[in-house]
């Protein structure tokens, strides 16, 4: 059985930076330490060195093999003299990536990987990187080779007990249909197409979920968009992010902060959610990340956060369209229950959403906005009194969270001569 959280090996095979032994060996040790007994690696991370490391650690820490493994094959390992960045990894072993998913090179990556993690046997085996984003127009070749090669030898590992379960581990949806259409798979490995912010897995998993097809997610935060807050440089799968992908993580943003919730922990509970899915794997390097990741996995999520964030992603009414809530004016910072509201509805408000917090009832308040103590309440476009307490968007606003201060003064046309 494969655990719900694993950890993801890329960082420590040196991708984009330099990752030195110790820091390695920390990481993998802090991983083992917090109970992280599945890790996924590939002979391409680091081209052998994360399995190396893997392999080092798990000598010393697992004498009775508890973790369950799973490596990639498609790749063989060609000696080199290069240096530098390569493919993505710094100062990485002297090998070069070469793309091969024939039934023989299927063989030989398998022992490979089995001679540098130190095991006999592997428990999980995926074929790694098919999909035309990938390859282009040497995709139909490199598929043909695994259908006709690669894929036999690797059933016939299964049969023979040398590992325990097969599959593919990519980042396309394309590819796996394309697969599904022609064999059998215990597993998937899909990396970055169903999270918080890509769903685009979602058809994909029903399928998967009529066969008999489990479920592992990989990049969970998008390439770190989903990872912390939304500022400084950011990358959505390995790019710069579109206006339109940060337009929606700051609506999931948003929604995370209106519950109070972490989004990255909510980025890294969201896989687990759909019933296919068995694992979560997100790549850490440092002690940091570990322990960041088991806080992130432990934290409790409110139920009603959960079609909050799928609302905030959907294509959404204006605020007239919803006939529970008004506005009475457009400088307003509160909107006028018309209709009761009950704790969790999700209230479309201006092409966002405010998930409400509480039951409201009729011709009551609610925050359209984030609020502070001290802030001015508006309504008719005038100050009506003054927060006590903060609030978030979609809290109720009355007298246990503001103070009434009106006076004559605070009118809509004092107000706007600056009163």
């Amino acid at each position: 059985m494969i655990p719900n959280l694993g950890m993801g090996t890329a960082p420590i095979g040196n991708l984009y930076r330099a990752v030195s032994d110790a820091e390695a060996r920390v990481t993998l040790d802090a991983a083992w330490d917090a109970g992280i007994r599945y890790y996924d690696t590939a002979p391409h991370y680091g081209f052998g060195l994360a399995e190396r490391r893997l392999g080092a650690m798990l000598a010393e820490r697992d004498p009775k093999r508890e973790a369950v493994l799973s490596t990639k094959v498609g790749r063989l390992l060609a000696p080199t003299d290069a240096q530098g960045e390569r493919h993505g990894f710094v100062d990485a072993d002297p090998y070069d990536p070469v793309f091969d998913y024939g039934h023989d090179a299927v063989l030989r990556s398998f022992e490979g990987s089995c001679a540098r993690l130190g095991r006999d046997r592997i428990d999980l085996l995926l074929a790694h990187d098919l999909g035309r984003a990938t390859h282009g127009d040497d995709h139909d070749r490199h598929l043909r080779a695994f259908l006709n090669g690669g894929y036999r030898a690797m059933r016939d590992l299964r049969d023979a007990g040398a590992i325990g379960a097969i599959g593919i581990g990519v980042n396309e949806v394309a590819i796996c249909d394309e697969i599904l259409d022609h064999v059998a798979l215990d597993m998937i490995l899909l990396a970055g197409r169903y999270t918080l912010l890509d769903r685009s897995a979602e058809r994909l998993l029903a399928r998967c979920a009529a066969l008999g097809v489990q479920v592992i997610i990989g990049g969970p935060y998008n390439s770190g968009i989903l990872a912390r807050d939304l500022t400084g440089p950011l990358h959505f799968d390995y790019a710069a992010p579109s206006a339109d992908i940060m337009a929606k993580a700051q609506r999931l943003s948003d929604a995370c902060a209106a519950f109070h919730a972490s989004l990255p922990a909510a980025a890294l509970q969201f896989p687990l959610r759909h019933p296919t899915v068995v694992s979560v794997i997100p790549g850490l390097v440092g002690v940091g990340q570990v322990a960041d990741t088991i806080a992130r996995l432990s934290t409790p999520m409110p139920d009603p956060l959960w079609p909050a964030l799928d609302a905030s992603l959907k294509e959404l009414p204006m605020l007239q369209d919803d006939a529970r809530l008004i506005l009475l004016h457009p400088d307003d910072n509160v909107l006028i229950c018309v209709r009761a509201i009950e704790a969790g509805d999700i209230l479309p408000v201006s092409g966002g959403t405010i998930p409400a917090r509480e039951g409201i009832a009729i011709g009551h308040k609610i925050a359209r906005a984030p609020l502070s103590a001290g802030d001015k309440v508006i309504k008719y476009g005038a100050p009506i009194g003054s927060m006590t307490a903060n609030a978030v968007s979609g809290d109720w606003v009355h007298m246990h969270n503001m103070k009434s201060d009106y006076i004559s003064s605070h009118t809509r046309t004092a107000l706007e001569e600056g009163a």
